[in-house]
């Protein structure tokens, strides 16, 4: 059994969700179209759309950890598992799992406080992002790494990743790309007011903690570049590997570095 998702913003979407769940349901396999419903009695959900479509999937379907298939209707489109128009040739390899394998990604579990009490909670598969309103001065921040203070500086905004968000924000930022199933959460530092603040790179299973020394008004945290919370002067962050994970399917054939070199060409 599978479930289908489509992104109904997108141009063709419709059409091609349409043609993917007679395909299914001409073979005999039963696909569920509300995600709502979703359990785990599926064996895979279908994602058709880009980047922030199969973020938000992974949000919806939290925690159950069921594998995602993402179709690319998006511009680059680096969580998505194949391109639109191999659609043929990769709904066959579905229906044999020794054409792909599934790869685990972490994600972070985000705590913030203000006045030292916890006030939201949330999870993301990609990053979290500390910004500035434009209009106003920067963010002052205090970093500490396992309870170890780590750096403090001023800057335009800082990112908190996961390996797959590395090729998102980060990446515009200036910080490295981590192959997506490492156990590692990556900090970047946005437009910083020195000559020392530089990305890092710590092991997954440290906590991080973001202290607020200095913000302006209406700055916000954004979770996966989808859902926003305040920031004040009394804000404090805690970020930390999470016990769940995002399983994503990667056929035998599409192999990181080469995808990664598909879609960076795309920028040009």
């Amino acid at each position: 059994m599978i479930a289908l998702i489509y992104n109904k913003n997108k141009k063709g979407a419709l059409e091609l969700y349409n043609y993917i769940y007679e395909w299914y349901t001409t073979r005999g396999h039963e696909v569920i179209t509300n995600i709502k419903s979703i359990d785990l009695s599926i064996d895979f959900v279908m994602v058709l759309g880009g980047d922030g479509t199969i973020l938000g999937t992974a949000k919806e379907i939290y925690p159950l950890q069921i594998p995602i298939i993402g179709i690319n209707l998006g511009r680059l489109g680096f969580l998505t598992s194949v391109e639109k128009e191999n659609i043929d040739t990769y709904l066959a390899k579905t229906l044999d799992k020794n054409n792909y394998v599934i790869d685990e990604r972490i994600m972070l579990d985000l705590e913030i406080y203000y006045d030292d009490k916890i006030t939201y909670k949330d999870v993301a598969l990609n990053d979290v992002v500390l910004s500035r309103n434009y209009l106003e001065g920067m963010l002052g921040f205090k970093v500490e790494i396992s309870d170890t203070k780590v750096d403090e500086f001023f800057a335009d905004g800082y990112i908190i990743s996961t390996p797959t968000g590395s090729t998102a924000y980060s990446l515009s930022a200036g910080g490295p790309i981590l192959t997506p199933t490492m156990e590692a959460i990556l900090l970047t530092p946005v437009c910083p007011h020195t000559l020392y603040a530089r990305p890092i790179v710590v092991d997954g299973s440290a906590n991080i903690k973001i202290t607020l020394t200095s913000v302006g008004r209406e700055s916000i945290i954004s979770v996966d570049g989808q859902r926003h919370y305040p920031l004040n002067n009394n804000s404090a962050l805690v970020i930390r590997k999470s016990d769940v994970v995002t399983k994503t399917v990667r056929f035998n054939d599409r192999l990181f570095f080469e995808v990664l070199g598909e879609k960076i060409g795309k920028r040009k």
